[in-house]
Parts: structure tokens; sequence; C-alpha cells
């Protein structure tokens, strides 16, 4: 999954969003095979007395990587195993009786704690630091430069100013409405002259009408009404000094501040300031990952520059809502996190409740009205031109590194940088390119502790500039054990300015352990030894939206590509991480794996998949492709040139059925089409990156769809039989209900991208923008296939149309908008029902709304007016609204298999007929043979 190009399976609901990221972002979750095993159920000698257990340190946090040594006299010999990313263990298949636990773990004093089992015994156990710890050492002079610029200070520290009477005042602020009934309102104390904040207590109303009927169904879907409405109590407002005279008005009858307005600021300061480690919720999960806002720095970029593009947030507490959050941000996006230019948003934080989500984000009302909204608006407050990365990693897996970052700002008068950085990995120091050191702001990592580097003065427009940052810490790498390593902050191990945002070059320098390999993006441009560390130093030929890198003791083979002359690489460990070991001991089901094997296997499939993407969609960008083995043993991820598979891509099917106790159907095509997927990312995703989350289906659908084209392409002449299943699993993916009752597509349109996900709808971003984006693909394909042989390829058109949108958008994001223009631009005859050359008809149907029809199909055939034989059939389309249309393929078998013969057109509900002049009677006729369209 980039930051999302991931591909991942679960037996519990799965959450997509790099969503792994964390319960709800993938990105901030590992998984642990052995918790995988136990969801999936193992044979019956697995399940006896089960020892689970947590490993936390002093504060109270997991710690990963943990070893977790078990002896007791029922044992012939100790077990071995290493905690999660959660601090999680677990030890199945225990005989009751008493045990010992040895708890080591580089930085911390050993733990020995005894455990009795009797059925299952969870235990707690918190480690102790080691008197000796390897530190990042920050001098006195550097220090003085961190959380200490004079404007930021007065920011963090502010005070309350003066207070008014503020009754029967509306405040309107695009689409949403404040009316203050009656009250005070407070205003924070000025900073470098301007008013930042104020807070109302009191009785009020806030009302959101959205402008689109998309909007409005969302927000009946999230609120149960099409108008968001709230009676608050408070409401903590912060806002730029471009928006402070909104307020204005309100000047007008001094009042003495109330009592509470102190509380309600602190409050407020509690509520925005702290991060929790494991999110309560989605709302959690985006808004405190690695850029999580620190309020006082965001303001301190309007303090300095009165022409930052301006702002408001509201923060509302009130009935029935506890924290209802209404912000507008012009350029940046109202919720960044998003990565979307859309400046009004309305959030509900309700940690684990129900209703919590994204309930509203859209473009301005005066965007909307003027039709100029677009996914593709620069949200950047600075361009990223190169980066270069020195960093080191010790035997402990402790990092420190220094990074360059070479950028150009785009909004004038600008001096505040926010970069995503894992809130553990510490900034020490800061200079701009003379070498003078410069403030920067990162709070605590349990706090608002994103990374931001404040510039003395505001950069020249038009030119490049640098800083160079200096910072280390942990929980990048966690040690899984047989020199394997979960790699965790895949995109915020170094300074990343714009995110998924941007493309930038990487020249990354790595000095590590000689025992470990370092595979990174980019091309390897040389290797040497240095003071005891293996060094190897890449190099990005081309911009890349993203560096990222594998690590552990691997083995390199490659394998030759004759054909579009790519390098590809394979990288395997050849022992098993400590949580899968104990399988391999003795005759256990992993004792047969043949990892060199297994690797040569996945390049086969990775030099086919490249072949077939080169042909589909055009030549990739990079040279070099490396394929690597990763402890994570459910999902697999792409970043440029480097592909992570997950552990059970090595396991043959024969190992799965002895380690399961079954061959589930779902998990064996995960670990079949896993592979293409993440080889198709170099494409979309990488190549073609997405403008805004409305448009991820461009990356995950594409992938999608590239692993069933696959599926048809690359496996022989009997391809039918897996394609057909995979594509009935997309099917599933978005129709099946869950728990609730509720179908992925039932959440909402594919375009609303990551907001699919609520409570209820754990899955649905899963089902919508991978499962039925592919299918958008593939409908796009049957409905350009030329049925009437005019060229050598029947499929030419589609391929011309995939090119194009390849070549068009190298340097560009894609968009929906986009995507579409090229798709009208080589669409055929038949697709034109509108008669006006545009598809809006399809992405209407398929991006923008959730309708599946359902068909019948029967025909006859019937002697012909001569020679052959004449088909009559019926289509009968239903459960769709009246101006619903849809080509249908057909298909006849006449001996050789299932031959398509033409498309039919059906509207609305009902029945078309049609007919088909044929030189042979078929065996059988019948429609969407090969899953070509999604039906019910």
């Amino acid at each position: 999954m980039i930051r999302h190009s991931t591909l991942f399976f679960s037996f519990q609901p799965r959450v997509a969003i790099h969503i792994e990221k964390r319960s709800w972002r993938i990105s901030r979750v590992l998984f642990s095979a052995i918790l995988l095993l136990l969801c999936l159920g193992l044979p019956t000698s697995l399940r006896a007395d089960t020892l689970t257990g947590t490993v936390k340190d002093p504060s109270g946090l997991p710690v990963a990587g943990a070893k977790v040594e078990i002896s007791g006299e029922n044992l012939a010999q100790p077990i071995t195993l290493t905690t999660d990313e959660s601090g999680k263990f677990v030890a199945p298949d225990l005989k009751p009786g008493k045990y010992s636990l040895r708890v080591t773990k580089d930085g911390f004093q050993a733990l020995t704690a005894p455990a009795e089992v009797r059925g299952t015994l969870d235990v707690s156990l918190a480690l102790s630091l080691a008197e000796q710890q390897t530190t990042v050492t920050v001098t006195a002079k550097a220090s003085a430069y961190a959380n200490s610029d004079s404007f930021y200070r007065q920011l963090r520290d502010i005070k309350l100013g003066s207070s008014y009477h503020c009754d029967n005042f509306t405040l309107p602020l695009d689409v949403g409405t404040f009316e203050f009934k009656s009250g005070t309102i407070t205003f924070l104390a000025p900073v470098n002259g301007q008013e930042t904040g104020a807070i109302f207590l009191g009785q009020g109303h806030f009302r959101l009408k959205p402008v689109l009927a998309i909007d409005t169904q969302e927000m009946i879907r999230r609120s149960g009404q099409e108008i968001a409405e709230e009676e608050f109590t408070e409401v903590v407002f912060r806002f730029s000094g471009s928006l402070a005279a909104q307020f204005s008005k309100i000047k007008s009858s001094p009042a003495e501040a109330p009592g509470a307005a102190g509380g309600a600021f602190e409050q407020w300061k509690s509520r925005v300031r702290h991060r929790r480690e494991v999110p309560e919720g989605f709302t959690d999960g985006i808004l405190q990952d690695e850029t999580m806002d620190n309020v006082d720095a965001d303001v301190l970029s309007a303090v300095y520059n009165p022409r930052h593009p301006g702002f408001i947030n509201a923060y509302m507490t009130g009935a029935p809502h506890k924290d209802l959050r209404y912000f507008i941000r012009a350029r940046t996006g109202a919720i960044p996190q998003l990565g979307s230019p859309e400046e009004v948003g309305l959030i509900n934080c309700s940690g684990s409740g129900m209703d919590d989500g994204i309930w509203y984000s859209q473009h301005l009302f005066s965007e909307l009205k003027a039709k100029t909204a677009n996914s593709q608006e620069d949200r950047r407050l600075f361009s990223t031109h190169r980066y270069v990365i020195e960093t080191v990693i010790g035997k402990n897996a402790h990092f420190a590194s220094q990074a360059k970052i070479t950028f150009e700002p785009l909004v004038p008068g600008d001096r505040v940088l926010k970069f995503g950085l894992l809130p553990t990995l510490r900034v020490a120091r800061v200079v701009d390119e003379n070498g003078k050191d410069l403030h920067f702001i990162q709070e605590d990592r349990k706090h608002d502790g994103s990374f931001y580097a404040v510039l003395d003065e505001a950069p020249e427009m038009g030119k490049e500039h640098s800083i160079t940052v200096e910072y280390g810490g942990d929980k990048v790498l966690y040690d899984a054990g047989g020199g394997s390593y979960y790699v965790g902050a895949r995109e915020s191990w170094y300074p990343n300015l714009n995110g998924f945002g941007e493309k930038a070059l990487y020249d990354l320098t790595f000095k590590v352990p000689k025992s470990n390999v370092v595979i990174s993006v980019g091309k390897l441009q040389g290797q040497s030894e240095e003071s005891g560390f293996a060094v190897s130093h890449w190099v990005t030929s081309v911009p890349v939206a993203v560096a990222g890198f594998n690590y552990g003791k691997y083995q390199r083979i490659e394998i030759p590509d004759t054909v579009t002359h790519y390098d590809i690489a394979g990288y395997y460990l050849t022992d098993l991480p400590d949580n899968l070991a104990s399988y391999a001991r003795g005759n256990g089901p992993l004792a047969s794996m043949a990892p060199k094997s297994m690797t040569s296997y996945a390049l086969e499939q990775a030099r086919a998949q490249m072949q077939v993407c080169t042909i589909f969609f055009g030549k990739a960008p990079y040279e070099n492709l490396a394929i690597t083995e990763q402890p994570n043993f459910n999902f697999g991820q792409s970043w440029p040139s480097l592909v992570y598979l997950p552990i059970s891509a090595y396991i043959d099917s024969t190992q799965r059925w002895r380690l399961f106790g079954t061959i589930d159907s779902n998990f064996t095509g995960f670990v079949q089409e896993v592979t293409p997927h993440e080889v198709a990312h170099q494409w979309f995703g990488h190549s073609v990156s997405w403008a805004s989350y409305h448009d991820q289906w461009l990356s995950e659908g594409f992938a999608d769809f590239a692993a069933g084209l696959y599926l048809e392409e690359a496996t022989g002449p009997k391809w039918q039989k897996d394609y057909d299943e995979y594509w009935d699993r997309q099917k599933r993916r978005i129709l099946d209900k869950n728990t609730y009752g509720i179908a992925s597509n039932d959440a909402g349109p594919l375009w609303l991208g990551l907001r699919l996900i609520s409570p209820k709808t754990p899955r649905a971003y899963q089902g919508v923008t991978y499962s039925k984006g592919a299918y958008v693909l593939l409908m796009l394909k049957s409905l350009m296939f030329d049925d009437q042989h005019t060229s050598d390829n029947p499929n030419q058109a589609f391929i011309d149309m995939m090119h194009d949108f390849i070549s068009s958008h190298q340097t560009t994001p894609a968009s929906t908008e986009s995507f579409k223009a090229i798709a009208e631009k080589h669409m055929t005859k038949s697709m034109d029902l509108q008669g006006n050359g545009k598809l809006d008809w399809f992405f209407q149907e398929w991006v923008y709304g959730t309708q599946v029809p359902r068909y019948q199909f029967k025909y006859e055939v019937q002697p012909g007016d001569g020679k052959g034989v004449k088909v009559h059939v019926e289509i009968t389309q239903s459960e769709v609204d009246p101006s619903f249309a849809m080509l249908v393929p057909v298909y006849a078998d006449f001996g050789q298999g299932m031959m398509r013969l033409g498309q039919v057109p059906v509207v609305g509900n009902s029945t078309r007929p049609a007919s088909f002049l044929l030189n042979l009677a078929p065996k059988k006729v019948a429609i969407n043979v090969h899953k070509n369209i999604l039906e019910r």
C-alpha cells in the first residue's frame, strides 16, 4: 500500500489506510503473524492452554521486538518469541503448569517473572530502563533553538485578553453558520499585534448545509439528517490575522471575562495537544499521525507572514457532540492529513463512538458555485526539489540521521516549514545553507510533536534554498528475529515535507552493521566499509514521491529480463522470524520452506507482470526493481523500485495447509495476487501519483485491476478459472454485507475514498477503493473492446488510453477528472450513449454513484435467413434508476470455450432484445462470462 500503496489480507475487518497505519491507518500497524494464525484457526493440537502478554516500557508504551523466553518443567527446551509492534506475544499449545518468563531488549534491564498457566493467561510485563543507553547527543547551543522562538513561546503560553458580550450575533463561514444567542466571547492576547483566537461561552447554534447531492447523502449517513445541526455551549476559535476581522462587529459591548473561559481554554489545549499512542478511532488516526497539527506552530506561520493563506478553526463543545470541529483553510486544505486541497471540513471526533468520522470535506462554496473546484489545486507552501540523507543504523536498530532538504517557496513571505517525521525521532539541530542554527519546533512525542522548522527570514521566491536537519531515535525498525526487521515508519523515517503530494530527487547513504543489508529506492551507486560499518549509496535517477528501504540479513539473486530489460533482483532471508521459527523445527509445517526457490518464483511473477504492464501501460520510469521479503505476514507494499512482499508469499500451498489445518480460498487468493498488485504500483501510485483522497482509486484500484490482468495474460492457456475466481472475490468485497448488514458499496461512492471508513463500515475503503476501483477500469476495458476486430489487437483502444494516461501524468498528479478526460479522448462510438462525446453517464454511475444492476438473460437459437443461424437474446436490467445505462457483453461457446460476440446497451429497468447472425450454432450463449461488468 502506498501510504497507501498497500495490499493486505486479514481475517479481521480490514482497514486500509499505509489506515493500515494504526488500527485505522495501515502505515502504523505491523501485523503479527502469530496473531494471524490464531485468527485463521489452527489445528486442534494447537488449541491447548495459551499464554499471552504485553511488554511495556516505564511510561506504559508497548515495547516491540522484545525477546520473550518461556521455560518450565513441561518444556523440553525454552520457547523464544518476539513481541510485535503492539508489544504483544502469544504462546499457544502449553500444558497446564508453572513457567518462567525472561524478557530482554536492548536499552532495558532483563526481567524475569513467573507465570502459572491454567487455560488462558494474559500477563503485563513492565521493563525498566538500562543504566546506560545509547542516546543522541544534543549540544547546549542546539537545544536552545528547540521550541524557543519568541513568538512561538507567546503562542504556546498565550493568555486571555479582552472579553465582550456576544448576543444575537450571526457569523457565516462558507457553508457553515454560527449563531451566538447569548454569552461572552473572550479574545486571546495579541501576538506581534495580531489576534489569533477567541473563546465563546454561552448558548449558540451551528448549522452546515451541504451544497452538492453527494455531500448531502454523506451527511445523512453520518448524522442521520441532511443538515448538520449542533447546539453548543463552548467554541474555541483559532485563526490567522487575515480572518480576525470576522469578529470585529462583536467588540461593541465590553464584558468581564467569565471565570470559566480559562478552564475551557485549558481543556481545549489538553484535547488538541495530546497524542494517543493507539488511536481510538478513524479521526484519531487521521488527525494524530506524523503530521498532527501543532496549532500554535500553524498560527505562527500567519504571525510571521500576513500574506499566509487564511484559516479559521472552530472547536465546538455541545450537544449531542462533545468535540465537533469546523475548519476552513485556504490552500493547505481543511484537513491536510487527507492530502486534499478541499478548504472546508467538518469532523466529529468521538473516539470509539459510532458517529466518529469526517462529516464534510469540500471546496469553498465560491469555487463550487463558479465550478472551479479542482482536486489538482496546489496545496503546497514549499516545493521540495532534493533530499540528501545520511543514516547510521546501530546494532540495536537505533537511528541517527542527517538530511539536507532543498526546496523552493511557493507562497511569498512564508517562513515555517512543516514536516512529516516519526515523533520518536527527535530533532537535535537545524541549520540553514550557511550553517546558521535555526529555531525549530518539536514538542514531546506524546503531544503535538510534529516537526516544524522556522526560517530566520522569508526565502526569496523563484530560488532554491536548503536546510539540514540532524535527528535520531528509535521505532523505525523492530527486530523480528532471524535476521529480519519490521520497517515501521516507511514514510516518516526522514523529514518528509509534502508526503505523496509531490516528487523529488533522493540521494541516500546508509551505514549499517556489516552483517545486515539495506535495499533502498533508487539505484545502487556504490558499496564500501567504514569504521566497521557497511556503507551503501543509492540515488534516484528521476523524481519520486517517497523514499524507503528494507533491512536485514538478506541474500540476493537476480533474474534476467530479455524482453523489457529491467534489472530485477530478489532479496530473501534464510531464517524465519522468531514468531514462526518454532514451526520450522523438526517436522513442523514450515520445516520444508525453501526461501531461495520461492524467491525465484516471486521474481518470475514480477518479471511477467513487468512485461504485461509495459505492454498495456507503457515503459516504467525505473530501470530496476527489488523484490524483498518482509516478516509481516499479511500485507505487501510498494515503493519506487522497491517491493515489500509478506513472508506468506514465500510459503507454498502445502505448507499453508499444514500450518493452518485448512485451505482458505480467500487467503490463497491474497497470496496469488499480492506480487502482481505491488509490482503494478510501479505504474499506479509511483509513475502516476494521485491528486487527493478522492483519486486514490487511480492507484489502488488500478493496481488491483493489473493483478487481474496478470492472471489473464501471464498464466498460460488455462487462465480462466483463476481469473474468474479473482473477479468473483472482488465482487464479494464490494457487495457482501458485514455484521451490521452493510456492504462496502453501501457506504458510499468510489469518489469518497478514505471517508468511506466508519465504525460500521471499517472495510469499505478496501472494498470500494481497491475492488470497485479495479472493476471500473475492467468495465472500461470491456466497453472499449473491439468486437468487430478492426485492429490486430481488440484491446488496442484501451491500451492507447492507458499509455496516454501514464505519459500525461508524469509530472502532474492524476485526478478523477483528468482520467475521465483521457478516457473520453479514446472512447469508442458505442460508448457515446449520450451523443455528446462524454462519459458522464459512466462516471456518474460507477464513480459518483452506488447502484449495481441485476441481470436476467435468455436466448433462443433460430435458423438464419439462408446460411447460418440467428441467436435472439433478451437482457433484462433491474434495481437501477431509469437513466442507468450499461453495455452488457454477450458470449457464445462453439466447442472451444466462450467467445465474445458483442455488447448490448440496456437503459433503466428494462428488457433489451438483440440478435446475432452466426455461421455456426453455438452450444451455449451467456452474458458477462468473465465478470467483465459488475452485477448483483
